[in-house]
């Protein structure tokens, strides 16, 4: 089966424009009521193909396995496709059979074929967008390139195209004196899209390799992230001046337009251009990393993204706060997991005779001693925090290297223990306010260092 849906065998083509298209031409050459019946099915075929696909994606359930999630973008991305050109294969099949000539079936036949080279486009824009996983941004250009070639194919069904382009050869201006020609702008907005498009997928494909190997640890996480933003950078900047020049902008001209276009960019894009090039000292210094638990302006969490404009830090309860990148060179930084993971970790709790104070810390350092988590070296301490008429204050403090873990619930689990060992052994916790000593014991918050 021939996929030209310009040319029509047997059928001598003329005119311009739409007056050469197949469209035209099946009219002129087929009878009125078959070329309506054709063009209804064809019709019939498109229509029923998007409701097909409507009533199966509302049965699926959302979500699932990787391959099903896959199955459903691919169900939404070519199955009106599919269904519709497998409805025009029955009836072209049928009307064969039924001894009609392949020419009487002129408008079914190259209707299917236009559906098919719709069909392969779509898969190809599925393939780049589903299975290839490129960022939101690529998302958008891969939908802009798969449609622009849809819309081309549709207007060289209708015989359009080529009007198209002739008009757009016809215009030209000029700006000074570089001369701008339609064409040239034409391509050059193709060829962007697609460069652009690719060198993007390029630059996540070296991304996604970089942060392979830093989990490898065959490179550290920040040279990977450097890495990343200077071939990010530089590929988009050389792909930019590549379209250009191919498209016909004078590199004089390219070079004043890059000065007035960096001094806009430098007062209009001044915050941005401060943020990336923070975030670059912050890398190359290994101030910090992903992962490390930090504090900064009063935020404490953990590190869970650096950006080139900021970054992200997970807090304890799950909130996630955008520091940007020149905040933390000109503020104050604390990272407590800077040279190792160990993690000092503290809570207070009140007993009620300071005779007390010898047992108390005994029965506190074995329930220490019983928790996995809690490291051997150093050593955790119970010390006199203040002395009261009615009670004294201890702080309790030792060291772990999961914090990742979380902390809180641990500190749950050795207050339960220390209660259990205080009340087999004697030792009476303060009373406050009128408050049992066990629910003041229960409510003192942990505090960490």
């Amino acid at each position: 089966m021939s996929l030209s849906f310009m040319r029509i065998d047997q059928v001598v083509m003329s005119g311009d424009g739409f007056y050469q298209s197949m469209a035209y031409h099946a009219y002129l050459n087929l009878a009125l009521p078959n070329f309506v019946a054709q063009c209804a099915l064809c019709v019939l075929s498109i229509a029923a193909a998007y409701l097909l696909r409507w009533r199966l994606l509302r049965r699926m359930a959302v979500g699932g396995t990787k391959f099903r999630q896959l199955g459903m973008a691919g169900l939404q991305t070519m199955g009106p496709a599919v269904f519709a050109a497998s409805c025009m294969a029955a009836f072209l099949g049928a009307g064969l059979l039924w001894g009609w000539a392949a020419l009487d079936l002129l408008v079914l036949w190259k209707v299917l074929s236009l559906t098919l080279w719709v069909l392969a486009i779509r898969v190809a824009g599925w393939f780049f967008r589903h299975v290839l996983h490129p960022h939101e941004v690529l998302r958008i250009f891969l939908h802009m390139i798969e449609w622009s070639v849809v819309l081309v194919a549709v207007l060289t069904f209708f015989g359009l195209f080529q009007p198209i382009t002739t008009f757009i050869q016809t215009i030209e201006f000029s700006i000074g004196e570089q001369v701008f020609k339609g064409v040239n702008i034409a391509t050059g907005l193709i060829m962007g899209v697609v460069a652009l498009t690719v060198a993007g997928q390029i630059a996540d494909l070296v991304a996604r390799l970089l942060q392979r190997y830093a989990r490898q640890e065959t490179i550290q996480g920040n040279d990977a992230l450097i890495l990343t933003r200077l071939f990010s950078m530089g590929i988009f900047m050389f792909t930019l001046i590549g379209v250009l020049v191919s498209s016909g902008v004078d590199l004089t001209t390219l070079a004043a337009f890059a000065g007035a276009m960096g001094i806009g960019l430098g007062f209009g894009l001044q915050e941005f251009v401060v943020n990336f090039f923070s975030g670059l000292y912050v890398l190359l210094e290994r101030a910090l990393k992903v992962g490390d638990y930090v504090t900064i302006d009063k935020i404490t969490g953990r590190v869970v993204q650096m950006s080139s404009r900021a970054l992200v830090i997970r807090d304890a309860v799950g909130t996630e706060s955008l520091i940007p990148n020149s905040s933390v060179i000109k503020g104050v930084l604390q990272n407590h997991t800077l040279s190792n993971d160990d993690f000092r970790v503290s809570f207070l709790l009140k007993i009620g005779d300071i005779a007390d104070y010898p047992l108390a810390r005994e029965l506190i350092l074995q329930s220490l001693k019983t928790s996995p988590r809690v490291l051997v070296e150093p050593t955790g301490e119970v010390l006199i925090a203040a002395v009261a008429a009615s009670e004294v204050t201890l702080e309790t403090s030792f060291w772990i290297n999961d914090l990742h873990n979380g902390h809180k619930g641990l500190v749950s689990e050795l207050l339960f223990d220390i209660c259990m060992r205080f009340r087999a052994e004697g030792v009476g916790l303060a009373a406050e306010g009128g408050v049992s000593a066990t629910a003041s014991l229960m409510n003192s918050a942990p505090r960490l260092n």
